[in-house]
C-alpha cells in the first residue's frame, strides 16, 4: 500500500474525485492532506482545518489529514491546535513558518510542539527554505521536544539537503523525499536511519501532476528494492502507530 507523505487540498481544488484520480493514476493508495487556504490566510484556518476533516469523513480510506494552527493567536492557536488533534481526531499538525510567517523559536509554537507530544502525533514542518525553515531550526526543535515527532516535509528541498542530512540523526526526526535531487536521496538513504524516511509529491498546491516526476526520480534512484518498499509502504504506518 503506497503512501504520499505531503499532498495539498489547495485552493485550486473543488471536486476530490478528480483530486483522488491523479493519485489512482499513480497507483497511489493513502495520501497524508495537509491544507492550503488555512496556511496563507490565518482567517481561514479553523475553516479549512474542519474541510480536512470533512473530506477524510468522505474519504475514510484514502486521507490522512494533518490540521494547522498559527502561533501568532498565541492561546487561541494553541487551542486550535489541540481541536484538531482531539476533537478533528487528525494524524498530526502542519506548519509552514516560510509562508505563515512565523519563528521556530515562539512560546507558543513550542506549547503547541509539546502538545503534539503529549498525544503522540507527528508534527510535520515545511523546510529547507530560509529564514524561518531550515532543517536545522526544526532540529532545534526535536532537541527541545525529544518525545515529540518531527517531520521534515521537504529533506531540505535541493539547497538544504546536506542540513536536513545532519537534523535527521536526531532520533526524533523523519523525512519525507519530497525535493531533494536523486544522488541526494540515494545519500539519505545510505547514510540514515531507514525506517524515518518516507515519500511525498508535494501534490495539491496546484492543478499541476507533481506525482509523475517526483515518484518517478524516488523509483529510479539507486536504491534496494526492499528499502523503496519500506519507505513507500511501510514507514508511513509505523509513524502512526502510536497515535
Amino acid at each position: 500500500m503506497i503512501h504520499d507523505c505531503h499532498t495539498h487540498w489547495g485552493m485550486q481544488w473543488s471536486d476530490p474525485k478528480k483530486w483522488l484520480a491523479v493519485l489512482d493514476k499513480h497507483g497511489i493508495d493513502k495520501a497524508f492532506l495537509m491544507g492550503g487556504a488555512n496556511l496563507y490566510d490565518s482567517g481561514l484556518c479553523q475553516q479549512d482545518n474542519d474541510h480536512l476533516a470533512q473530506l477524510t469523513r468522505e474519504y475514510p480510506d484514502r486521507f490522512l489529514p494533518l490540521g494547522t494552527a498559527w502561533p501568532q493567536h498565541e492561546k487561541r492557536g494553541v487551542a486550535e491546535a489541540a481541536r484538531c488533534l482531539e476533537k478533528l481526531r487528525m494524524k498530526g499538525l502542519k506548519f509552514h513558518p516560510y509562508i505563515q510567517g512565523f519563528s521556530t523559536a515562539g512560546v507558543y509554537l513550542r506549547e503547541m510542539c509539546g502538545l503534539a507530544g503529549e498525544l503522540k502525533a507527528p508534527v510535520f514542518f515545511h523546510d529547507g527554505t530560509p529564514t524561518y525553515s531550515l532543517p536545522e531550526q526544526i532540529g532545534g526543535l526535536a532537541r527541545k521536544f525529544p518525545k515529540t515527532r518531527f517531520v521534515l516535509g521537504h529533506c531540505g528541498l535541493i539547497w538544504e539537503w546536506r542540513s536536513a542530512l545532519q537534523a535527521m540523526r536526531l532520533p526524533n526526526v523523519w523525512g519525507v523525499l519530497c525535493g531533494p535531487h536523486m544522488r541526494a536521496i540515494e545519500i539519505f538513504c545510505e547514510r540514515l536511519d531507514p525506517d524515518r524516511l518516507l515519500w511525498g509529491s508535494d501534490f495539491g498546491w496546484g492543478l499541476a501532476d507533481q506525482i509523475e516526476y517526483r515518484y518517478n526520480v524516488m523509483l529510479r534512484s539507486k536504491i534496494p528494492d526492499k528499502l523503496k518498499e519500506r519507505i513507500l509502504s511501510v514507514n508511513p504506518v509505523r509513524l502512526l502507530q502510536y497515535t
